[in-house]
């Protein structure tokens, strides 16, 4: 027989199942760079996305809600804010390696954390001179090469590295 005190128990779990059947079998939910399109407005600063040159970048949040950036920079600029970071699943940055600069293609994304960042070069894009990512290491210090900056690695950005400097000269 089953008692008041076990069914309350028992009841009381519910909630705990629900959840853990909510997170499915910890794998990423599937994530995939849209095609950008006039209607796109920057999530963090409002242009219009493709209206600018240079990489754009896109976070598909765990939501599976898409938003738009108009230059990598912004997306980096976003992506770090402490109350951003936890609802981000992925996010995409125009791969220089196989797209050009002045209109960038929408079949070449890439994932932002594996990129080549170049920053410090002189090519203006939406927002200033946005990090130029490539999924080339060789593609990318070509570009420093021949446009100025320096090459990071993902995990070696942070604010004073993609902060332009106050004398408005190179890195």
């Amino acid at each position: 027989m089953i008692t008041r005190r076990k069914m309350l128990g028992m009841l009381a779990g519910i909630p705990a199942l629900l959840v853990l059947g909510c997170e499915g079998n910890g794998e990423r939910a599937s994530c995939k760079a849209v095609q950008l399109h006039d209607e796109h407005d920057c999530a963090l600063c409002g242009m219009t996305v493709v209206a600018h040159p240079g990489p754009k970048g896109q976070v598909c949040l765990r939501d599976g809600e898409i938003l738009p950036f108009c230059s990598t920079g912004d997306l980096l600029s976003w992506a770090w804010q402490p109350e951003s970071a936890p609802s981000i699943e992925q996010m995409y940055v125009h791969d220089l390696s196989l797209t050009g600069w002045d209109s960038p293609g929408d079949d070449a994304w890439m994932d932002a954390e594996e990129a080549w960042y170049v920053v410090g070069h002189e090519r203006r894009g939406a927002m200033g001179k946005p990090p130029a990512p490539f999924s080339v290491r060789e593609d990318a210090e070509a570009f420093a090469g021949e446009h100025g900056g320096r090459v990071y690695t993902y995990r070696d950005l942070d604010w004073d590295i993609i902060r332009p400097p106050e004398d408005g000269g190179p890195h």
